[in-house]
């Protein structure tokens, strides 16, 4: 294996030997498969932007002859037999699959998973897409695909200092992600890359209907790669009456308070106006997407789980015990919430108004994993992510700076549905101007 596609495997297999061991990012390796891969993308020509680009994916997502268990015991022999619609347009298109990645067990974020943040080992990396930033941030991977019912996409780019991306709702087919780790109504495939021009690569190759999965969109974003100036641009940032209803479920910690003004500063100084909004329907998020999220995994688990029950972790058993019956007020509830929200959001994006919505990704860095208690910590992880699950918006996290510990911090952007691009290119006007995006963790403190 020669020239430039066996050198891209190379270094990425290179970096992942030296890693792997510390941070733990992957569950199932292909490297004799993707060396294969790698080789036969150098006798052709390039197809894509992505041709012979290393990447990974989240061990929900289908790879033909792999096992996709989710992370649960229950499902440890599903091994599955074609690849997931996005794993196989990615590999149309020239890219070379490394493996499968760790998730929190079926995604539900109450377990403690095996990897941990290259910046500080003895940290929680984000989840439940937890491998594919640690893998980004060392270098093991290019990109990765992970999935994001709550923020499993955006958490982990924040904490492990990578850009992560929520797209609009149906815009990437979720066909081969397997039904016992997904929420349909709320999750989506996401993409984490070094930067948001990255992410746009990937996303022209994912992106689009599927007759596989009736819920992608029949009308694809507008794909104009044309970055909008920062000078005029109009940001909206949430009013102090909502932030403190927010600071609720956890108060944002002085270090990323300090990283989302000086974010903001920035954009002033570049000439965007900066409006403030209040979002009075945002905080009830949390509840309402709980809710779906509990029924809906629930209902891909009833029969697996009265044979399988000793499989599971305690943490996800209990929850759902708890949810296979969920009383219809407390569902009724939820939609409206939904539809209140998503009537607020379209507002505050208005094109009258503002053309992205600022908040910081997570309101805390990432924890120390000798106090992490996946039950109790996860509530305090999604206040600004998961509301947009619920209204279909697509959201991105960038790097925006760094706690007094050395931490990473994400700054959060929304826009309006099916400017997926769009938002791309104002986070990617945003990188040209900072260099947080370019720091990475230093392999030999792994």
């Amino acid at each position: 294996m020669a020239d430039r596609e066996g050198a891209r495997l190379r270094q990425v297999l290179d970096v992942l030997g030296s890693s792997e061991p510390h941070v733990k990012a992957y569950v199932h390796l292909r490297e004799d498969e993707a060396r294969d891969e790698a080789g036969r993308a150098d006798a052709r020509e390039p197809r894509s932007p992505l041709h012979g680009c290393p990447f990974a994916v989240k061990e929900v997502f289908e790879v033909a002859g792999v096992v996709t268990s989710g992370g649960c015991r229950a499902f440890a022999d599903n091994v599955a037999t074609s690849d997931a619609t996005v794993v196989a347009r990615l590999r149309d298109a020239g890219a070379v699959l490394v493996g499968t990645q760790v998730s929190h067990e079926l995604t539900c974020g109450l377990d403690e998973p095996v990897t941990r943040n290259p910046w500080n080992i003895t940290h929680y990396p984000g989840g439940s897409s937890a491998g594919a930033g640690v893998s980004v941030a060392v270098g093991s991977a290019e990109f990765a695909l992970g999935t994001d019912a709550a923020g499993s996409v955006r958490i982990p780019a924040a904490m492990t200092g990578t850009t992560g991306l929520k797209p609009t709702a149906g815009l990437i087919s979720t066909a081969g992600v397997i039904r016992q780790a997904t929420a349909p109504s709320i999750d989506n495939v996401g993409i984490i890359a070094g930067t948001a021009a990255e992410i746009a690569d990937v996303l022209r190759v994912v992106a689009g209907p599927d007759p596989l999965d009736p819920q992608t969109l029949q009308a694809a974003a507008d794909m104009s790669p044309d970055a909008p100036p920062i000078d005029g641009a109009r940001f909206a940032v949430l009013g102090p009456a909502t932030r403190s209803a927010l600071d609720e479920v956890h108060a944002i910690d002085p270090d990323v308070d300090r990283a989302f003004e000086s974010a903001c500063a920035m954009l002033r100084d570049a000439g965007a106006r900066i409006s403030t909004v209040e979002l009075p329907e945002l905080p009830a998020a949390i509840g309402a997407v709980v809710t779906f999220f509990s029924a809906e995994l629930a209902a891909a688990h009833r029969g697996v789980f009265e044979e399988k029950e000793e499989y599971y972790h305690a943490g996800v058993a209990e929850m759902l015990r708890s949810s296979f019956d969920i009383p219809k007020e407390r569902l009724e509830a939820a939609v409206m919430v939904r539809q209140g929200l998503r009537v607020a959001v379209d507002d505050v994006l208005a094109p009258s108004r503002a053309e992205c919505l600022l908040t910081p990704t997570v309101p805390r860095v990432a924890m120390a994993l000798s106090e992490f208690d996946p039950g109790k910590e996860l509530g305090t992880l999604i206040p600004y992510t998961c509301g947009f699950n619920l209204t279909g918006h697509p959201a991105v996290s960038l790097p925006c700076g760094f706690s007094s510990d050395g931490l990473p911090i994400g700054l959060q952007m929304v826009a309006r549905r099916h400017n997926d691009f769009q938002l791309l290119a104002l986070a990617r006007a945003f990188q040209k101007r900072t260099d947080w995006h370019g720091q990475r963790p230093v392999l030999t403190r792994c």
